[in-house]
This record gives C-alpha cells, sequence and structure tokens, in this order.
C-alpha cells in the first residue's frame, strides 16, 4: 500500500487539492451562496438534498445512477476489450471495423442520447445503451492500440516449447492484455459517468441528472452541485481503486 501511495504521489495531489478548495471558497466570496456557494454552503446544500424528503429520495436516485453506471460500463468493457483485441490480432477484423470505430468515436454522446430518445422514450434502457454506445468505441481503440504493441517474441517462445493454445492465451495474452485494459476501464469509467449524465438529464426519470436538470430550471446552483458531489466523489475512489487493483495484479512487470 505505501508503495502504491508513492507511486500515485497522492501527497502532492492532496496538496493539490487543497489549493483548489481554499481558491474555490475565495471565489465564493463575489457571488451569492445560490450561484456560486462556498465549501461550508455546498456541504449545507449536499446535506439538505440528502436528508430532506421534498428533494426526492437521494439513496434512490443514486442507486438508479450508480446501477445503469455499472450494466454501462461493464457492457462496454466485455464487448470492448474482446472486439479490440480481435482488432489487434487479426488484421482482416481490423480492416472490417475500423471505419466503424471512427465512427462511433466521432458520434457527440448528446446527439446519441436525443436519437434514443425519440426511438424508445424516456426509458430506463435510454441511460445504459448511450453509455455502451459511446463507451465501447473508447475501449476497442485504447485495446486495439495496446494489442498492437504485444511482443510477438514471446508468443514466438511459447510456439517454441510447445505450449497449447490455452495456454498461450492464458499466460502469455492475457497479462498483456490486461497492462491495456486497466488504462481502458479506469479512463472508460470516467467516460461513462460524462456520458450518462448527459443521458439522465435529458432521457430518464430518475437518477442524479434527472434531479440536476430539474434544479438546474431552478436556477439554485447550490443543490444542484449538492447532487453532484457524492457521486463525483464515488467515481474518484472507484478509479483509484481500479488503480490499486492494477498495481497489484501487474507488480510481475
Amino acid at each position: 500500500m505505501s508503495s502504491y501511495i508513492s507511486d500515485r504521489n497522492l501527497g502532492k495531489k492532496a496538496a493539490v487539492a487543497v489549493v483548489l478548495l481554499a481558491a474555490w471558497q475565495v471565489a465564493s466570496q463575489f457571488f451569492a451562496y445560490y450561484v456560486f456557494p462556498s465549501i461550508p454552503e455546498l456541504l449545507a446544500a449536499t446535506q439538505t438534498v440528502i436528508t430532506d424528503p421534498q428533494f426526492g429520495t437521494y439513496r434512490s436516485n443514486i442507486f438508479d445512477t450508480f446501477r445503469r453506471l455499472l450494466a454501462g460500463f461493464a457492457i462496454s468493457v466485455v464487448v470492448g476489450a474482446v472486439v479490440g483485441t480481435a482488432m489487434g490480432l487479426r488484421e482482416d477484423v481490423e480492416a472490417f471495423l475500423r471505419s466503424w470505430i471512427v465512427l462511433g468515436l466521432s458520434v457527440p454522446a448528446i446527439a446519441v442520447a436525443f436519437a434514443l430518445i425519440i426511438s424508445v422514450g424516456i426509458s430506463e434502457w435510454v441511460p445504459v445503451l448511450t453509455v455502451v454506445i459511446v463507451g465501447v468505441p473508447f475501449v476497442i481503440l485504447n485495446m486495439w492500440e495496446g494489442t498492437q504493441e504485444l511482443d510477438p517474441e514471446i508468443t514466438e517462445m511459447a510456439d517454441f516449447f510447445g505450449a497449447s493454445t490455452v495456454q498461450k492465451y492464458r499466460d502469455v495474452l492475457l497479462p498483456q492484455v490486461l497492462e491495456y485494459l486497466f488504462p481502458s476501464m479506469y479512463w472508460g469509467l470516467v467516460v461513462s459517468w460524462k456520458v450518462l449524465f448527459i443521458a439522465e438529464v435529458f432521457g430518464a426519470g430518475s437518477g442524479v441528472g434527472y434531479m440536476v436538470n430539474y434544479w438546474f430550471q431552478q436556477q439554485r446552483v447550490d443543490l444542484l452541485l449538492g447532487w453532484v458531489l457524492v457521486p463525483v466523489l464515488l467515481i474518484i475512489l472507484a478509479q483509484e481503486g481500479l488503480r490499486a487493483a492494477e498495481h497489484r495484479l501487474m507488480k510481475w512487470r
């Protein structure tokens, strides 16, 4: 754990966070609390949206958001990892899918969300499908580029010693692919959260994005940020958890 903390420079990041919070506090003195809340006012707004039932059940909305995020993110990672690895290993697959991946990366998330809303209406599927449609090309691109960097000499050595197909996939391909899968996962998680948030703003009847849209219409920035604060912290912790898992699993390097 100490080596992980040292590698991640968490002490320096904490110092940067303190500076940013101080700058936020100073800037907030020039605005009304409902436009640019101070740190204590933001914490109070967060407590308000958590505890006051008139603002909607906080736990249920957070649960809806992260349930959709987990479903969309998991599908994106599985499909993206399989397809991206196949593109890196087989030239025919790469030639067939390359243009489609570029097209998928070029389509704005908000356009995907609007198209799904028109197609299926405001429903539970809109945020999940938006995350999948936008997230899969991102993961594919990372895995595709990473798989192209695999060391062919290790595969040749496995062939020389008579390794079976299962052994080559398990002991040669998988450890190398993990090196690129983890970056795809912790950046894909952030992308998925942003995409999901947009989809919930326009195409969901619950969730963090839905509640943020409500307080946007009421022009209450403090309560809007109160809904966002906890999910953002959870995303940061989840990303650090993935990095810690990568640090542990990739010690063999």
